[in-house]
């Protein structure tokens, strides 16, 4: 080849190297930086995470950095604030927002079951020997007991006929159990090992029970969805590849879901996996009935919850304007 043949092809290889460096530059450019909060590194927080580490939201066009948010209260004052974009929240949290007069809306419902264990001592066969008993709540009114007294309601047990105790967190509930304090308590699925080790049984999932409420979701506020759409359909495609990637992926989602929940034991860890696998929506449609059980609930000690419409608080026009095989529909 000619010495000026050789030049004119190295000539082309250069500038193609450079534009195309350029272009790719160009692309990290355009990535939307926002930041998303999540109140515990818990397994039904933990599609944020898969995203995040497997490059989902980069793929989409999305630069994200997740913060880690103590409680519902302080996530509605962040997204409120703009301190925040996007936020998992409770459907209680969004409730309790909107009523305050927070312009805040749930764009995908991730759970809406209850994701508890019910939990009792060797003795009790069903949810109805429970009648008279002592039933272990983390406090009175609190989310645990709200959730406690649903699913007894759902197993068709009359809480009223329940005598329910405040005992502080998951460990100290077992420990009521084990020495005969308590009969029965809710934990958590990651609580598996620990209660096989305390020679307990799990009366009941109450995941299988036919109780809606609406637990984790992707929440925004209002302005920010009339004003860039876009960036929520680009992160909820994000998500949806999350939750398929979990689904499909167990090796590696166990990976991420130990590393960021920070469960040693191998057990729980792929207990809790196995859980929430069933537990996650594809689609993550928002249903209102589960916002119905919240809105009564909450109705019950604020009247002004009273006689308000599901509607108000989600909206599920996102998803709807997704493509068919966006949606990967299982």
């Amino acid at each position: 080849m000619k010495s000026g043949h050789k030049w004119l092809l190295s000539s082309f290889f250069i500038s193609l190297h450079l534009v195309c460096g350029s272009l790719t530059e160009g692309a990290e450019k355009t990535l939307s930086k926002i930041r998303v909060g999540y109140v515990a590194p818990t397994a039904d927080n933990v599609l944020v995470a898969v995203a995040q580490k497997k490059d989902f939201f980069k793929k989409h066009g999305v630069e994200v950095e997740l913060i880690a948010i103590r409680g519902g209260v302080q996530s509605t004052q962040a997204i409120l604030s703009n301190s925040i974009q996007f936020a998992q929240m409770a459907g209680s949290v969004v409730v309790r927002a909107v009523l305050s007069g927070g312009d805040v809306v749930m764009i995908a419902g991730f759970i809406n079951r209850i994701n508890y264990l019910l939990v009792s001592r060797p003795e009790i066969t069903s949810a109805k020997d429970l009648l008279g008993k002592r039933v272990a709540s983390a406090s009175i009114g609190g989310s645990v007991d709200t959730i406690l007294r649903l699913g007894l309601k759902g197993l068709g047990v009359d809480p009223a006929s329940i005598i329910i105790l405040p005992a502080g967190p998951p460990q100290s509930r077992l420990a009521a159990l084990s020495t005969g304090q308590m009969d029965a308590t809710l934990v958590a699925p990651e609580s598996l090992d620990a209660v096989e080790k305390a020679g307990l049984k799990i009366l009941k999932d109450l995941s299988d029970v036919e109780v809606y409420v609406q637990h984790t979701g992707l929440v925004v506020r209002r302005d920010l969805l009339r004003e860039n759409r876009e960036l929520a359909k680009n992160f909820l495609l994000a998500i949806i590849d999350a939750i398929d990637f979990y689904r499909t992926q167990e090796r590696e989602a166990l990976e991420i879901m130990q590393k960021f929940t920070g469960i040693k034991d191998p057990r729980a860890l792929r207990s809790s996996y196995t859980f929430h696998k069933k537990l996650f929506l594809q689609p993550p449609y928002v249903r209102p009935e589960g916002f119905q059980t919240v809105i009564e609930l909450i109705a019950a000690s604020e009247p002004k919850a009273r006689n308000i419409q599901p509607e108000l608080f989600f909206d599920n026009g996102v998803l709807d304007e997704l493509k068919p095989k966006e949606l990967k529909r299982k």
